[in-house]
């Protein structure tokens, strides 16, 4: 087995002058929950487009369980379940006939988890697509992406249209489940703390450039939000070198440490800074997020 399951080098996607990707080098381990979270055009679906050869690449290359997606798209099709932001579907079908057609593509389809999804999503099988809610369509490409039980999910933006109840099912039973039996889950999302509890690494981009990527156990060591509490009002130019993020409001100063170190950290900016009073808190990935990669 493969110790990626996902690897890019150099990977590059340009329209026209524009570069919706340039650069892009991610490894996704086999068996993780991979997080790739960026702000809306931060290029995600565009690198999921060229992950499931559905887009060629202008530079770099990539290979999604061993094959290449410029050449053994099929390959990658037959082993990963595939969940894109907008589903694609002929309407005019009823959901028994698309579910037949698409089994009919795949010898590991497994008709037990598929009744039992159909169950747990109250899909219909009689109901034609065209009159199915926003809501239902995603729970209907999930389920076409599940019940083949592949090596691999693929999830571009998979909670749209979901109600909230829905959206946690999703996340705490059928994605925990799958990810349990040793399997890779590649997320692309801009909604990052529904799937927090979930991922165990993280890419950040922004503009088609990778910004950080890490273990999650890691990230949450190594970013802090600290607050420098003054005897007097904050200095308004405080010019700290490890901070990311620095916000100042009357005798407080809160700063995003993007390399904290807890043995020297505090002691640091006490000195650079003249503050009476060091706080460490811990921040959300959401809260990383919007300091790392937020608009």
């Amino acid at each position: 087995m493969n110790e990626f399951a996902i690897v890019t080098e150099g990977l590059g996607k340009q329209f026209g002058k524009h570069w919706a990707v340039r650069n892009l080098n991610i490894q996704v381990p086999t068996g993780s929950v991979f997080g790739l979270l960026g702000p809306n055009g931060a290029g995600k679906s565009t690198t999921i487009n060229m992950i499931m050869g559905l887009l060629p690449s202008t530079t770099g290359q990539m290979r999604v369980l061993g094959y290449d997606p410029a050449r053994e798209d099929l390959e990658i099709r037959k082993r990963v379940g595939y969940v894109p932001e907008i589903q694609g579907f002929y309407d005019w079908m009823k959901i028994n006939e698309l579910v037949e057609l698409v089994a009919s593509y795949h010898n590991t389809w497994n008709w037990t988890l598929c009744s039992s999804l159909l169950a747990e999503f109250r899909l219909q099988g009689g109901a034609v697509i065209k009159n199915l809610s926003k809501g239902m369509r995603a729970k209907l490409s999930l389920l076409l992406a599940l019940a083949f039980e592949p090596q691999m999910l693929v999830l571009d933006e998979p909670t749209g249209g979901l109600d909230p109840a829905a959206r946690r099912n999703f996340i705490e039973t059928i994605l925990a489940r799958f990810q349990e039996a040793g399997r890779t889950i590649l997320i692309s999302s801009h909604l990052v703390n529904e799937f927090s509890g979930l991922l165990d690494h993280v890419c950040f981009i922004r503009e088609g450039n990778v910004e950080l990527m890490t273990r999650l156990d890691d990230l949450h060591q190594r970013m802090k939000r600290v607050r420098l509490v003054f005897a007097e009002q904050a200095p308004g130019n405080l010019r700290i070198e490890q901070a990311l993020v620095t916000r100042v409001n009357g005798r407080e100063a809160m700063i995003t440490c993007r390399d904290f170190d807890p043995q020297r950290t505090p002691e640091a900016l006490t000195a650079q800074t003249g503050a009476v009073n060091v706080i460490v808190e811990d921040m959300t990935l959401e809260d990383i997020f919007v300091d790392l990669v937020g608009s």
